[in-house]
């Protein structure tokens, strides 16, 4: 079980870096496309993504814990 919590771990780093630099790629664009359709559409992926993130990392947390005890 520890080393599926491991894999989930780093897996989990991964998709911190894919969300940074979906934020990064977002920030540096004009703020004309910030505001656009497909700009408001990509933030409110990133958002989604960053969301299921954090669900993953509590369900690694909760697996953790039922290891340990």
């Amino acid at each position: 079980m520890n080393r599926i919590i491991k894999t989930l771990q780093n897996s989990i780093e991964k998709l911190r870096e894919e969300i940074q630099k979906r934020e990064d790629i977002f920030f540096n664009r004009s703020e004309s496309w910030q505001e656009s359709d497909k700009g408001l559409d990509y933030e409110d992926k990133t958002m989604e993504i960053e969301s299921l993130a954090d669900d993953l990392e509590n369900t690694i947390d909760e697996l953790r814990e039922l290891v340990n005890n």
